[in-house]
């Protein structure tokens, strides 16, 4: 059986092949049980299904360069289509053979047999310290007494740990892509677990340039250097692109005009739940610093104009307001999503991005409480 099924994996382009073979065994409880495996083939997503008979399976396919891959065990019911917890085991493959050992969990499953199942382990070894932290934080803090949580000194010690923990988390990353720039595992990690949009420019386009060629021949490298090319233009430490737009009054204002002055340049649209809860917090600061010497530049992917401009009021957004109408701000600063900002020091330098919930007073304060 084969089924096209989007969403599950990063599509990749797969264009010559090589042989990848996956024998696996089972304890008897799960006999006559049918195993599913989705992997990518042919530029798209694809699922090859399997029985389990006498406790063992196999799957045979052509791959081109190491992927991800997802094992789905069918307990009960379709797996693919019911609601509730899946069994699943989602690993790393490439070209060779490989072997598989599980009992009645296909999540506890042990694979054998390739490179990149070794090269696996050491990246989650190397970053288990930070993950081990995180997830005592997040418990430490579910935790709390209700009226604890809700304090705001609380919350403030906790964003503060996490986002330290964050940046430890990152360094070892970097480590490991350092240590290992053959793996397929740093190019994966690269592009799904740093956090390539909020990296400096010099420094992301350092690491990607010290991977060996032929992990920057593989497909995913692509990916990676379109967002390079985007980091570029809007990472941290790039000079802002100027742009101009008209106003709801229909005057012509450029970005530029801002010059000599921090402006955070924000992008939202007033359908945008996330966005709109993010408002509060924009406004404060707004308020807070805009007599120092810090403004805000609103561009709006909106198609309605009414409920834009209802938004503007509703959410007292009291500062200039564009709607980018033909995308091409959009399309400059790589906005793929929102809520999205960028914060623009007074020479036209981005210094900051991403700046949400109270990061951004906490940025503000940092740049105007110091002097």
């Amino acid at each position: 059986m084969k089924k096209i099924l989007l969403g599950l994996l990063l599509q990749v382009p797969v264009l010559a092949f090589a042989q990848f073979s996956l024998k696996g065994e089972f304890s008897a409880a799960s006999q006559n049980k049918k195993l599913y495996f989705i992997h990518i083939q042919n530029n798209a997503e694809v699922i090859d299904s399997a029985v389990v008979n006498n406790g063992k399976f196999s799957f045979n396919l052509d791959l081109k360069e190491p992927s991800v891959a997802v094992l789905l065990l069918q307990h009960e019911g379709n797996a693919l289509k019911d609601k509730g917890p899946k069994d699943v085991y989602r690993f790393f493959i490439e070209p060779g053979n490989a072997t598989l050992t599980a009992k009645d969990s296909i999540a506890q499953a042990k694979v054998n047999g390739l490179t990149i199942f070794k090269e696996d382990v050491a990246y989650k070894t190397a970053t288990q310290a930070s993950e081990s932290k995180l997830i005592a934080l997040n418990k430490e803090f579910a935790a709390l007494a209700p009226e604890k949580k809700a304090k705001q000194e609380t919350i403030e010690s906790f964003q503060g740990r996490y986002l330290n923990l964050l940046e430890e988390r990152k360094a070892q990353i970097i480590n490991f892509i350092k240590a290992n720039p053959q793996s397929y595992i740093s190019l994966y990690a690269f592009n799904q677990d740093l956090g390539i949009d909020d990296m400096e420019y010099s420094q992301a386009e350092s690491l990607f340039s010290g991977l060996q060629d032929k992990v920057k021949k593989y497909a995913l490298a692509a990916v990676i250097k379109q967002k390079l090319d985007i980091a570029k233009v809007t990472g941290i430490g790039a000079m802002a692109t100027d742009f101009e737009e008209k106003t709801p009054e229909g005057i012509p204002l450029k970005l530029s005009s801002y010059k000599g002055q921090y402006v955070l340049l924000d992008f939202w649209a007033s359908w945008c739940g996330p966005c709109r809860k993010e408002n509060p917090f924009v406004v404060s600061a707004y308020e807070k610093y805009k007599d120092k010497g810090f403004t805000i530049l609103g561009v709006s992917i909106d198609t309605d104009r009414n409920a834009w401009q209802k938004a503007i009021k509703t959410d007292n957004l009291m500062w200039a307001q564009l709607i980018d109408s033909t995308t091409e701000i959009s399309k400059i600063y790589g906005i793929d999503a929102i809520p999205k900002n960028f914060l623009i020091d007074p020479s036209g330098k981005i210094v900051a991005k991403n700046l949400r919930g109270g990061a951004l007073e906490d940025k503000l304060k940092e740049i105007f409480d110091k002097k």
